[in-house]
This record gives C-alpha cells, structure tokens and sequence, in this order.
C-alpha cells in the first residue's frame, strides 16, 4: 500500500513538473523574439536603377555613377561610395529564370549629376532593347519608392555602351528641371571599370 501511494505521489509530482514547464515557455514565448521596434523603417536604397532585357543569352551591364562616386560601378566593381550593383544578370548561363535585370541601389541621396550607362557585354543577337526605371525613395514610407524616368535603349552592336540618361537632383532628392539628357559619358573605361 506504502508503494501504490508513493507511486502516485511521484506521478502527481512529475505531471505537475511538466505542467509548470510549459507553462513557463507558455509564458516566456513572447519574449523569445519580440515585435519589431522599427516597423516603419525606410527600405533600403534612395535612388534605385534598375534595366531589364529580353529573356535569352544575352549579358547586358548597368553602369553608373554619381557625385562622389569615385570610380564607376558596374560588374568588375560592385560597390562604390554611393552606389552598389545588386545584381549581374550574366543572361541565361547559370541562372534559375528567363529573367533578365540588373538593379543598383545608393546609400542616401547626394545632390549632384548621376549617370546611367547599358553596354552590350554579350549579345549574340542584335538589336537589343533595354528598358531603364530610375526610382529614388526620399525615405517618406507613405510614398515609397517614386519613379523619376523611364527609358528605352536599343544597342545595336555587340560591344556598345550607350548612356540612357543623365540627370541632376538636389538635396532633397529631387529632380533638377530640365537636367535630364542622355549626352553620352563613357563609364566602363572610366578610372579602371574594365
């Protein structure tokens, strides 16, 4: 009889153990990885340049620059003062989709003149049209990102750089009025960006 009881107890105890443990993480879990604090964080990047290209094994590079950029960024080099290539879309070699893009992002907004270049890297087929969107985000989440330009290039040779445009902002991210052009600026020889 002393055992059935001491049996009993020692279930009682152990269940009310386990009990009290979940209850404990019960209690702890929203602790363990609390909301986040910034929910309304600005997203990444002020002045967004992205290019896109029709599917297939063609490699088409954005180059650019802007003011203080020290030297241009492109493929053969990703980051720079203010700006950082993304993504080096090389066509279809490895690659899990058709889509053909490359983006680049800046860190911040420096008002001075920026400059978005295309060149036909790889094409096997020519002409090509590369279509640019230049986007600049002022920090404001409840415009977001706002497109500034939208442009068509069509590259003709294998080889050719073209600028798609050239513009100015100010301080505040905006754009400079009648300062947009596509007067070309070589950017891929430019201070080392083979």
């Amino acid at each position: 009889m002393i055992g059935r009881a001491a049996g009993t107890v020692f279930r009682d105890f152990t269940l009310l153990m386990v009990l009290g443990f979940v209850a404990m993480v019960i209690w702890l879990l929203p602790h363990v990885n609390p909301p986040a604090q910034n929910a309304n964080a600005a997203p990444p990047g002020n002045v967004v340049v992205a290019i896109t290209w029709p599917a297939g094994n063609t490699d088409i590079d954005l180059w650019l620059t802007g003011p203080g950029e020290l030297v241009p960024v492109g493929y053969s080099n990703k980051g720079g003062v203010l700006f950082d290539l993304l993504r080096d879309d090389l066509g279809d070699r490895p690659d899990a989709t058709p889509l053909n893009y490359e983006n680049a992002y800046s860190r911040g907004i420096v008002a001075g003149e920026y400059i978005v270049n295309v060149h036909c890297y790889r094409c096997s087929v020519v002409p090509q049209k590369v279509d640019v969107e230049i986007s600049i985000n002022t920090g404001d989440n409840r415009k977001g990102a706002r497109p500034v330009a939208t442009t068509a290039v069509e590259l003709r040779v294998n080889g050719e750089e073209k600028t798609a445009l050239r513009f100015r902002l100010d301080a505040d991210g905006r754009v400079v009025p009648n300062s947009m052009n596509a007067v070309f600026r070589p950017l891929r020889a430019e201070k080392g960006g083979q």
